[in-house]
Parts: structure tokens; sequence; C-alpha cells
């Protein structure tokens, strides 16, 4: 098939993502270690080291407690952030090794390994950038959406999970994100941004996860009514290619809304609209999409709230409708001490409401919580409580607890909420 083929050239491309980020994270590493270079104008490296212990009751979130897989194992967590800033450029750059060993369940074991970059330039009436992520990751983990309380950006959370967390094998995503916004007057502008994803599988039983790619282009405009208050305007068009269907699925959606800052430090926005689903031999109605953002920064609390609904793309082949909701709240308690409250929840059902085997409600509730020893040294301490549900599709209901101890070692980190 021609997906087939496509897939094959685009993981040949990136055939070499492994030693690339090991060979990343050293040179950061090194290069962060020599004043002279560390020191240079507008570049900025931070080498952070984690090992950390983690136990799991119910790793695969298996249904029966009798097939319930307790896991009990080491962790090893390499990244190096490299930064670069001037008047008028930007640029991140994040290569991450994750490695996990259970002495007791070493089929279990994995080396995961992750790329975060962002580059993004200012003319006098123009702005350009483009993100470029990348991972390589055990289905367990990838297929399992994670609360994560370092993200301050909305779109970093993503919707591309299935909950087939049973699985072996690995997942790789690419993900590119380029975007230009252009000024047209003092009050006005417009934009264009493309949010391409590619997903592949390796070692996994036919039929259950499929290759896919999903890009979205959105077309924007943004009108200032006031210093606080401005209007906004997408127009969308998406394009889904998977291995599952014969046929591709395009759709196509607008939304409105407005963004408000309610305080120097809080800024609300809310979208609301719809998108057409086209799939060929297939009545789809639209369905109601939107989201609502809530983002608050003071010197002491970081709060990112996050309600969406959205037409989401997965490796089961289908497009589902996703109502989702997401939660980071961090609070700095003293100098050395903070702590943070994480919640991932959402409901997956079918496009159109048909029943569909994917249908599912899951949550996962974190708590977390850093002392700083010094300024380069600390001790985190997270859970988890995590909830899958597929009772409505006869799948049942399973759940987790999680506890991670880490040692983190920061050298060149300022220490964060």
């Amino acid at each position: 098939m021609e997906i087939a083929r496509m897939k094959t050239n685009i993981w040949n491309a990136v055939s070499l993502p492994r030693p690339f980020v090991l060979l990343s994270i050293c040179i950061s590493i090194i290069a962060a270690a020599l004043p002279d270079f560390a020191q240079a104008q507008d570049w900025r490296f931070e080498p952070i080291v984690k090992f950390g212990v983690e136990y799991d009751d119910n790793a695969t979130l298996r249904v029966r407690t009798d097939e319930e897989i307790e896991l009990e194992g080491l962790l090893l967590d390499i990244r190096a952030n490299i930064y670069y800033a001037s008047a008028t450029s930007s640029f991140f750059l994040q290569p991450r090794v994750l490695i996990r060993n259970y002495p007791n369940e070493p089929d279990f074991d994995s080396d995961d390994y992750f790329l975060r970059s962002q580059y993004s330039h200012k003319g006098q009436t123009s702005t350009i950038g483009i993100r470029v992520n990348y991972d390589h990751q055990t289905i367990r983990t990838a297929e399992r959406d994670i609360s994560d309380l370092e993200i301050d950006d909305p779109t970093e959370l993503t919707d591309d999970d299935t909950g087939l967390v049973l699985l072996s094998g690995t997942r790789n995503k690419l993900r590119i994100s380029p975007y230009w916004n252009y000024r047209l007057s003092n009050v006005s502008s417009i934009g264009a941004d493309l949010d391409y994803f590619d997903v592949g599988y390796e070692d996994v039983f036919a039929g259950l996860l499929s290759d896919y790619s999903d890009a979205r282009l959105n077309l924007n405009y943004r009108r200032n009514f006031s210093d606080v208050l401005a209007g906004l305007l997408t127009v969308t068009a998406r394009k889904f290619d998977t291995s599952a269907e014969l046929s591709d699925i395009t759709g196509f959606g607008l939304k409105v809304g407005f963004e408000r800052a309610l305080s120097e430090k809080m800024q609300l926005t809310v979208m609301i609209g719809m998108e057409d689903i086209d799939q060929e031999g297939i009545e789809i109605d639209p369905e109601v999409v939107g989201d609502v953002t809530l983002i608050r920064n003071l010197e002491t609390i970081r709060l990112l709230a996050l309600y969406r609904r959205s037409v989401t793309a997965t490796g089961a082949g289908r497009l589902s409708v996703r109502d989702s909701i997401n939660l980071n709240f961090r609070r700095r308690l003293s100098e050395k001490i903070s702590a943070g409250l994480g919640v991932r929840a959402y409901q997956s059902r079918g496009i159109g409401g048909s029943p569909s085997i994917d249908d599912r409600n899951y949550i996962q509730l974190q708590s977390s919580f850093l002392w700083y020893l010094t300024q380069s040294m600390v001790i985190e301490a997270d859970y988890r409580y995590t909830i899958l549900d597929r009772s409505e599709s006869d799948g049942g209901r399973s759940n987790s607890n999680q506890i991670n101890l880490w040692f983190v070692y920061q050298p060149r980190t300022i220490p964060k909420i």
C-alpha cells in the first residue's frame, strides 16, 4: 500500500535517532561542564540526571486482578536543555534518554528516546518558527496518557493515545509543526500553522495498532479590541491517512473565540466551532469542537487548566471524538519545598456517536512533592492513580497505583516551582 511505502521512507530518514540523541546528550553535558563554552553569549546549557525507583501495582492496566502485573524497578533519566536567545531569535533543544530496568520482570525493560526542539524568529512585521518532536517509546507507556507537570504550553498536550497498554512493541512518533504570523496593523494579524504527526509501530501483533499520519492546517485571524481582549478565528483543513483504511479521511473545521487577559499574570482563551469529517461510504454528522484554556503564572504558582473537545487520531485506525480535561498546578511552599497536582481525564467516543471498541473513560490523578536539598540536588516523589474504563464496550474497568521516587542532579538549573 502507498502509506506503507511512505512510512518506510520516513522512518528510514530517521533511522538513527538513538545514537543521535546519545551523542547530543554527551556533547551537551561536556559543553555545560566547560565554563568558557557554557558562558558563551546568548547560549545556556542545563544537563539533568535523574535516578529513581518505581512501583506500579497494575502496570498494564489488566481488568482481572489475578492477571495484574506488579513492576518494581530502577529508572535512569538523562536529558540536556539547550537554549539560545537573542533580540530576534530563540532556539530550544532537549535530547533525552529514559532507561527502565525491572529485575523481576525483564520483559518490561526498555530504553526510550525523546527529542524536543523549537525555533522562532521575529521580524519587523512577521514571526516564523517550527517545532520538531520525536519519541521512540514502548507501547505500554506511549499509549497511556501520562500527567506531566512540566508542561506549560497547551499545544504540547496531545490526544493521540489508545489506552492499549497490554501490548508489546514500540511506537515511533514524529511531530513537525511550522508556523507563521504576520501583523497587518496595530490591532490585527493573520497566520498559518501546520501540525503534522507521523506514527509507526514496531513488533505489534497485526491489526491491533495501525501506522498513521495526521496533518492539520490552520489559518488564523486575530483582532485586538482592547489592551486585554482579542477576537480569534481559525479555519482548519485536515487529512488522516492510516494503513487500516483503504481511503483517506479528510475534514474541515471552523472555530471562533476570544482571548482575555484577566490580570497581568492570568489569561483566558475560549474557542468553539464545528469540524466536518468526510470518509468514503460513511455519512458522518459535523461534530462540535472547542477548548477553554486558563493560564496563570506567578512567582510561586503556575497553573495550566484546559478543557478540549476535539476529533482525534490514534493508532486505532479510526477518528474519535474526545472530551478531555487537563490540569497542571504547581506551588512553591517554601524556599526548599514545592508541590504539584496533575489531572488527565477524557471520554472517547466513536465519530457520529456510533458504538466503538475504542470507547473508553480515562482518568489519571498525580501528586508531586519536591525537596531542594541544594540548588543542584533535588528529591522528587510522585504518586499516580489511574483508571481506565471500557465497560461500555465490554472491556471492563481497571486501575493502578504508581509511585516514583527520584534523586535529581541539575547543576545548572535554577530551582523551579
